[in-house]
């Protein structure tokens, strides 16, 4: 572990995020210093588990994401589902029993490259905002007992910092307007540098329906013109 790097944190709270890739290359890079397989971030209302206002950042392999989200794992998830019932962190371990929907999910996890182990923080904000933060390892069982004794303040410390850097793209991401089909793809040609009447023909819609559609997109964002609905799209993960 880099401990020059922890001591640094300790003394330098997380400067905020301004965009998702931000905290994912933040997220990247602390996964190397506490020398961990993954971590992941999920900000999301616990209370009805709406997948598609869920921020999630995390160094996951992505397909496993695209598996998690398939399957809508987040309705089964048994750490997600303990994450709700505790403030305390605890380790996946205790998430394991008989069920064969637990056995099924914790199976599918590992054949797609995720840890063998696990620890997750629930982060309850002064705000009434919610997250949780958590840690995956490929190290024995004995090492990573030991590990997680010897690192939790450490573990803690990082995750709720992690937390409120992240407040403001969380926020934003929380309450993206939802564009339809046609505006994304209205949307995704104009930034690739297309023109009302070329994307017109790329999609074989009328000129005017792409200019109506720029319309909707810009009150949606409540952007003061295209160029800024664009940049909003990206930081808030609508375009990738």
């Amino acid at each position: 572990m880099a401990l020059d790097e922890l001591s640094h944190l300790l003394n330098a709270p997380l400067e905020k995020f301004n965009s998702l890739d931000e905290a994912h290359h933040c997220l990247k890079y602390w996964a190397d210093c506490f020398e961990v397989s993954h971590m992941a971030y999920l900000a999301t209302d616990l209370s009805d588990l709406n997948p598609h206002t869920a921020c999630l950042v995390s160094t996951y392999p992505q397909k496993w994401i695209e598996r998690y989200k398939e399957q809508n794992y987040i309705l089964v998830d048994p750490i997600v589902h303990k994450a709700r019932e505790q403030n305390r962190p605890f380790l996946w371990a205790e998430c394991t029993c008989d069920d064969e929907v637990v056995v099924k999910f914790f199976s599918d996890a590992r054949k797609h490259g995720m840890g063998e182990h696990g620890l997750t923080i629930p982060i309850h904000g002064a705000r009434a905002d919610k997250a949780i933060f958590s840690i995956a390892s490929n190290a024995r069982i004995k090492e990573w007992s030991e590990y997680c004794t010897r690192h939790m303040g450490n573990l803690i410390l990082f995750s709720l910092q992690f937390h409120m850097a992240a407040i403001d793209v969380r926020g934003a991401l929380l309450n993206r307007p939802k564009l339809k089909s046609r505006e994304i793809e209205i949307l995704y040609w104009i930034a690739e540098g297309k023109t009302a009447w070329e994307t017109s023909k790329i999609l074989n819609i009328s000129e005017k329906t792409v200019e109506h559609g720029l319309k909707q997109i810009r009150g949606k964002f409540n952007a003061t013109n295209t160029t800024h609905a664009i940049s909003l799209a990206f930081r808030l993960g609508v375009l990738q």
